[in-house]
């Protein structure tokens, strides 16, 4: 047994088996693999039962209106238990299958989550803010059971019913958390209340593989599809309990407030799975945007005592451009962190000062939903001196071998792709789309890519330098430029289409879109907008819509994405490198006179 091995099985103690794994490792073809194969548990006992104190907090949650509720571990898991139960009993199919959770943050998405942990049902998480096409694609690519929502009744009627009505399922059902009655043929309102006064008999905690899954969840697909990221039960609730205490020093007495979306990965790690299994209480914030009203900010660290603050890059930067330069000095908070994108040093200056803890190293994590946990972040008792503001710091141990590759076409670069070298429990296990995405994962030698660019600093802390596949970040949601492209191709007067981001201030980035017209002809503009409205949200929306004649290609008929880039952040420079692949130079002139003439 090689070092690696012993040092995971080692870990193994960190959660409550119900069989203690002897297998730790073991790879399959297709770089496919299993953590603690035959071990078996169940992961919502870990989160919720065997704590010392029952009558300790486990949830705070914080719904829009600034309201508080509280919920301890016993009182959670009763919730948990008679959700649990009303599922089983209503459930139409004896399969394990999907069950799809619409909801945001969320004493609701908790319940829910871990009730389907509890039956051994694999969840998956999805934004209140889809589009009903939105909606309907995850439930046809998923096949549910149930659909759980928390939407009202306008929101059930635009984004639900239509999707449901295409989809066309007698088996599904749906179960309504609105504080609105929904009346619809398939729905079963409830609501934590009434859940709190149902009699119900004792549902047990069923014992499941280590490599069960947990949940699907979804991230942006190139293909204009999303990917459903499978993750597994004991790799993951292992990974996850491990980074919280390694990388943010999480223990019983902890308050952390993750302001992480349910449908986030963060929001599962970091919010829900991670902080419970360690006994903590965890904060959930149904609109993380009203921390923005900083009185309200400081009331809820000091009054819920809030160890660790774990922020949106866009929230800090939305924070900071509104801030006062009061510091605000609170007794609890001990640890600053940040998600979603990369935080620019001067940001994270200013955050660490705001919240008084200028010498401190914020935690500023480096992951993805197909890592289900931190790659590699500065951690919560390094200064910033150890670990400079903007940085991601190191891997969290020797044994996640994070590697720096050049690549093929641009080894002068000092940033490099990141790859990782070896397995780590906390890996995603499969791709919900099938054999060929989760090959894109791997090289051929077996790494696995995090498609992204980084290089070193002076002392080998890791920095982030963005992605090698055109995905845009905005407000942390990852979006894909042929994601956008596709959708927008769907207006038979378009040609081709190009999705290019630009830095923004607050968004993190803002999309500029541009188009090549079918014969010519005049389109209005508000007939892209609604595309991109109705598949991706209003954050997808684009800052400027430009018409070419032409897009700038290579030979090969590559758009070159990263050359419309450079005219839009420099449109008076004259030399973008290399133009020797290009079809037509000449079109880097209309770029820019587009650019001009539309200003």
């Amino acid at each position: 047994m090689n070092l690696e091995i012993k040092y995971w099985q080692k870990k193994t103690s960190l959660i409550d088996w119900d069989k203690k794994p002897k297998t730790i490792f073991e790879k399959k073809n297709n770089n496919k693999f299993e953590w603690y194969g035959d071990g078996r548990l169940n992961v919502a006992f870990n989160c919720l039962e065997n704590k010392q104190n029952n009558n300790k907090i486990a949830i705070y949650f914080i719904d829009k209106n600034y309201n508080v509720h509280s919920y301890t571990f016993k009182q959670l898991s009763i919730l948990v238990d008679k959700f649990a139960y009303i599922i089983k009993k209503n459930i139409k199919t004896k399969k394990k299958s999907n069950i799809i959770i619409h909801s945001s943050a969320s004493i609701e998405s908790a319940v829910s989550m871990l009730a389907c942990a509890k039956l051994g049902y694999p969840h998956s998480v999805i934004f209140e803010n889809l589009s009903s096409k939105s909606v309907l694609l995850r439930i046809q690519l998923l096949k549910p059971s149930l659909i759980i929502t928390r939407a009202d009744k306008k929101q059930f009627k635009k984004d639900i019913v239509p999707a449901l009505e295409e989809y066309k399922d007698k088996n599904l059902t749906i179960f309504s958390f609105s504080n609105h009655l929904i009346k619809y043929s398939k729905v079963f309102n409830i609501s934590i209340k009434q859940l709190e006064k149902i009699n119900s008999t004792k549902t047990l905690y069923n014992s499941f593989k280590s490599n069960h899954v947990l949940f699907t969840l979804f991230t942006s697909g190139s293909t204009g599809i999303p990917k459903g990221i499978i993750h597994s039960s004991g790799g993951y609730l292992l990974y996850s309990k491990y980074t919280c205490i390694k990388q943010f020093g999480m223990n019983e007495n902890t308050t952390v407030l993750t302001a992480s979306d349910a449908g986030w990965i963060n929001g599962h790690t970091y919010a829900l799975y991670g902080p419970l299994s360690i006994g903590a209480t965890t904060v959930l914030i149904e609109k993380p945007i009203i921390l923005l009203n900083q009185k309200f900010l400081i009331k809820i660290i000091n009054e819920l005592n809030i160890s660790i603050l774990y922020l949106p890059v866009t929230l800090i930067r939305m924070l900071k451009s509104i801030s006062q330069k009061n510091i605000l000095k609170t007794e609890s908070l001990k640890t600053l962190g940040s998600m979603g994108e990369p935080l620019a040093p001067s940001v994270g200056k200013w955050y660490s000062n705001f919240f008084n803890l200028k010498n401190k190293a914020i935690i500023n994590t480096y992951f993805q939903t197909e890592t289900a946990g931190i790659i590699s972040s500065p951690k919560y008792n390094q200064t910033s001196n150890d670990a400079p503001h903007g940085c991601v710091g190191k891997p969290v141990n020797r044994f996640i071998k994070v590697k720096l590759i050049s690549s093929l076409d641009n080894n002068q670069s000092k940033n490099k792709i990141i790859k990782i070298s070896n397995l780590w429990p906390g890996c995603m296990i499969d791709v919900l789309n099938g054999l060929e995405q989760w090959k894109n994962y791997w090289d051929d030698l077996g790494r696995f890519n995090l498609f992204d660019l980084a290089k070193y600093d002076l002392k080998k802390n890791i920095n982030i330098h963005g992605r090698i596949d055109d995905v845009i970040n905005i407000r942390g949601h990852r979006i894909g430029s042929e994601e956008i492209e596709s959708i927008i191709l769907k207006n038979p007067n378009i040609a081709e289409s190009c999705a290019v981001p630009i830095l923004d201030k607050l968004e993190g980035n803002r999309i500029i879109i541009f188009l090549v017209l079918k014969n010519k002809k005049l389109i209005n503009f508000d007939q892209i907008n609604k595309l991109i409205f109705n598949y991706f949200g209003s954050y997808a929306l684009p800052k400027k819509i430009y018409i070419l004649s032409e897009l700038p290609k290579t030979r090969s008929g590559k758009i070159l994405r990263r050359l419309l880039k450079q005219i839009i952040e420099n449109p008076k420079k004259n030399d973008y490198g290399d133009m020797s692949t290009i079809i037509n130079p000449n079109i880097i002139k209309e770029v820019k006179k587009a650019l001009i003439v539309n200003e």
